[in-house]
């Protein structure tokens, strides 16, 4: 009967998560958009809420421009309530209108990577616009009952009510109402609808505008239960689309239930874990979406309904690399020389581009020449650099402790592709987004696996020392630097000539079509196993430089907003091509072009995030090729055929 009571302290987080929900399957199916950034747009509209409250100030999001609004000194509830409702509808119409309505018909990946700008952009732009976290004074009445000798609060109870009037009320409106029945309409057939006098960018503005005021209540009701954290607040999407998917992204009453189910599941493992000693230090409630997710996805198949596109749906092109040992060779010297004759800031800076850049082709070769979109390149990369250090603490050497750690990561990364080799697109997205966190919170949390205070060993092989390590202006060495650049170059190699290969081929024949691959004789489950073990192999390669780099690993330098900032900069320079995730490399944070602008490199630019947030929206409305296929279509419209066409005269 305690573990019931535990549950019910469970309610108000559940109640947050069923609103969350119904938001994104409210988006989800008025424009077929699975809103990755949903959380933080709840998020970020808390934060607007409890600092209106506070100082009677409204927060802008837009960079640039003015901060702040001062509109009344003395706010009450009513009026910042009033204020939530009216900017969150504005805010989801323009993010409606500017963003997601450009991307109806785009691919699923484009979708996907403006809406992890938007969930970058918003964490960043919190960060930036509230350097102190206000007061989250709650706006349900305080006090509660006693449940089998345990308080539980009238907030949270409150949360459960609101929830359930809210499901109740948009289910009746949903199945009765003209608006509702249209909705549903243009969701299974948007051309029918509009044959019918349908107008679905009208109801796909107001479902944006409703879901993301529910978003904002949502967040405001569970901020003063759990906490204002950013990060946390955001990483909500993970079990908001575990109960979407339960509900099948169509039900709300069940997408409701499975929220409130989930939310009070989570509540009870807290009460379970701190009974079960050996695993107290395990983020159990974290890994339960994951669990839910994964079920779903197994047993339910293609668990996101399809909908009726007017459009085929367009992948940023992959070109075929050319001279790829002459321009590797060129390269691999340039940077070489640049790293013996240069100062310590521009070693230090070729370093971490070398290492972003290997990071970045794992993302090219799983989501740019196969399609499957990942979105836990740094959980793998963290994989490796613990693995490591551990079998470095068992005696391995080295460089067979590094061999050794690859290859964990590439049975990780195989076992994780098993079971999504029958899902594609966003509900790969889901999967591996889940699959990050729970990484983050389960197996880097484990004592055993890391060991935070262990350092990295000296890289040696044989009498030659490549480790990292140096006194003074010396540091770093130019022999890890040097180092890093020929992995780096063997890394990029592999992947150019992969795909050049057949089964760059059969990759991007999966990509394109899965069935038309099929018929043409392609292994299409083989074809992407072998992806995910490639895309895996290269992002432990990038884990244990990085493990090598820094000389001591903790969880912060694996989180999930890094694999959705590495995801983001890649498709940001050009996700479908090696060219690509070396300008990605060059772009990182510290990186090359870092010290080119003259940045401080002990420190990142607190700006970093939301510009490249910013960026990615924008590119992937206006430019899906990302920056370097922009380059390319601006050089081919300007160079002309080096064989033009001979016209040939007609005979009779």
């Amino acid at each position: 009967m305690d573990h019931l009571t535990y549950a019910l302290l469970g309610l108000g987080s559940g109640a947050s998560l069923a609103m969350l929900a119904i938001g994104v399957v409210l988006t989800y199916r008025s424009s077929g958009v699975v809103n990755f950034g949903h959380a933080a747009t709840g998020m970020y509209l808390a934060h607007v809420f409890f600092e209106f409250r506070e100082t009677g100030d409204l927060v802008l999001p837009v960079i640039g421009l003015p901060a702040r609004l001062h509109l009344v000194p003395q706010p009450t509830v009513a009026t910042a309530l009033v204020v939530l409702v009216v900017y969150g509808a504005l805010l989801g119409a323009v993010l409606h209108t500017l963003l997601f309505r450009r991307l109806r018909e785009a691919p699923p990946l484009a979708r996907v990577v403006a809406s992890i700008g938007l969930f970058l952009y918003l964490w960043a732009t919190v960060g930036l616009r509230f350097p102190t976290a206000p007061a989250t004074r709650p706006i349900l009445p305080g006090g509660g009952i006693t449940v089998l000798d345990r308080f539980v609060g009238w907030n949270r109870i409150g949360a459960a009510i609101i929830a359930l009037l809210l499901t109740t009320t948009l289910w009746a409106v949903y199945r009765f109402t003209r608006f509702g029945l249209a909705t549903t309409a243009a969701a299974e057939n948007r051309r029918g609808a509009q044959l019918s006098g349908v107008n679905p960018e009208r109801l796909a503005l107001i479902n944006w505008m409703l879901a993301t005021v529910l978003a904002g209540v949502a967040m405001v009701i569970v901020a003063p239960i759990t906490q204002l954290d950013p990060l946390v607040l955001s990483l909500l999407i993970v079990p908001t689309l575990a109960a979407a998917l339960l509900g099948g992204f169509r039900s709300f009453p069940a997408v409701a239930a499975a929220g409130m189910a989930i939310g009070m599941a989570e509540s009870l493992l807290v009460n379970l874990q701190s009974e079960w000693r050996s695993v107290s230090g395990l983020g159990l409630q974290q890994g339960l979406p994951f669990v839910v997710i994964l079920a779903v996805l197994m047993f339910r198949g293609r668990s996101l309904p399809t909908r009726g596109e007017a459009h085929a749906q367009l992948l940023p092109p992959s070109p075929e690399p050319r001279r790829v040992g002459l321009v590797a060779g060129v390269g691999t010297l340039t940077l070489g020389v640049v790293m013996v004759t240069a100062g310590a800031d521009w070693r230090s800076a070729i370093i971490t581009s070398s290492i972003a850049a290997i990071v970045s082709l794992s993302v090219v070769v799983l989501t740019g020449y196969v399609g499957q979109i990942s979105l836990a390149p740094y959980a793998f990369a963290g994989v490796a650099a613990f693995s490591v250090v551990r079998f470095t603490d068992l005696g391995l050497h080295p460089m067979v402790a590094s061999v050794a750690a690859v290859f964990v990561t590439t049975l990780l990364g195989v076992l994780v592709g098993v079971p999504a080799v029958g899902v594609r697109g966003m509900n790969l997205a889901v999967a591996t987004l889940g699959a990050a966190v729970a990484i983050e919170e389960l197996l880097f949390q484990w004592t055993w696996f890391v060991d935070t205070s262990a350092g990295v060993p000296a890289l040696t092989l044989g009498p030659l020392d490549f480790s990292i390590t140096a006194q003074g202006d010396a540091y770093p060495a130019v022999a890890f630097g040097l180092f890093t650049l020929v992995v780096l170059a063997a890394s990029a190699v592999m992947v150019a000539n992969l795909r050049r290969s057949a089964t760059g081929l059969a990759w991007l024949a999966v990509r394109t079509n899965e069935r038309a691959a099929a018929a043409a004789g392609v292994d299409v489950r083989g074809a992407k196993l072998s992806a995910f073990a490639v895309s895996a192999v290269l992002a432990g390669v990038g884990g244990v430089m990085l493990a090598f780099q820094r000389e001591s690993v903790s969880p912060a330098s694996f989180g999930v907003f890094l694999s959705l900032a590495v995801l983001a900069i890649t498709y940001l320079c050009g996700i479908a091509s090696v060219s690509g995730a070396l300008l990605a490399g060059v772009l990182a944070p510290t990186g090359v072009l870092a010290v080119m602008a003259g940045q401080d490199l002990t420190k990142t630019s607190p700006y970093a995030f939301a510009i490249n947030g910013a960026l990615l929206m924008v590119v992937a409305v206006l430019a899906p090729g990302g920056i370097t296929g922009l380059v390319r279509t601006v050089f081919s419209r300007r160079t002309p055929p080096a064989h033009p066409a001979v016209p040939v005269p007609l005979t009779t």
